[in-house]
C-alpha cells in the first residue's frame, strides 16, 4: 500500500525550521533509512 508522501513532507519541514537535516539513505531491494540530524548547542 503506497501513501501520498505526506507525513515525510511534514517531517522535512519541521527538520528545516529546527536547524535539522533530514538524510535519506536508500538502497534498492533493500529499504531505507530516515535520519533527523539536530545541531548541539
Amino acid at each position: 500500500q503506497g501513501g501520498t508522501g505526506l507525513g515525510l513532507a511534514i517531517v522535512n519541514h519541521i527538520a528545516h525550521r529546527h536547524n535539522a537535516e533530514l538524510r535519506i539513505d536508500s538502497e534498492v531491494c533493500v529499504g531505507s533509512t530516515f535520519s533527523v540530524c539536530f545541531i548541539r548547542v
